[in-house]
């Protein structure tokens, strides 16, 4: 009895630490992110605006220079913009269930980096948004 305890612990332990995920990020060409000493957060138009605050917030801590606003209003000196894609849920409240990630070089608009999370679909939980997407762009950095 006391093993069927302890295998149903280890099983619910395993799912509650799978319930979303971060998933590595990906990094392409030649491009350091360290040698960017600044960065422009293109803001959804359809997203929800609080995303691009989280990102900016995120990047701040990586020590950019950082705006955001609209794609319009990029400003050519930049080192790489942001985008992103984000989808909303609801079971009772509405949470983030993904979040895509992308850091673009505003020389040639070429992808030099991206990250992204996953909410578990099995075990779906209500996370943070900040905490989500500062831990996304955090991980496009540790790469």
């Amino acid at each position: 009895m006391r093993q069927l305890f302890l295998l149903a612990g280890l099983a619910l332990a395993m799912g509650v630490n799978g319930c979303s995920t971060v998933t590595s990020a990906q990094h392409f060409g030649d491009a350091k992110l360290d040698s960017y000493k600044s960065a422009y957060v293109v803001i959804a138009p359809s997203g929800n605006p609080n995303i691009a605050g989280y990102i900016v917030t995120g990047l701040a801590h990586h020590n950019l220079k950082v705006n955001s606003g609209a794609l319009k209003d990029k400003p050519a000196e930049v080192g790489f913009y942001v985008t992103y894609q984000e989808h909303w849920n609801w079971d009772l409240a509405v949470y983030l269930d993904t979040l895509d990630v992308q850091f673009m070089d505003n020389t040639n608009n070429q992808l030099i980096a991206n990250g992204s999370f996953r909410n578990n679909k099995f075990f779906e939980t209500q996370p943070d948004p900040r905490d989500k997407t500062i831990e996304v762009v955090d991980g496009i950095f540790a790469k």
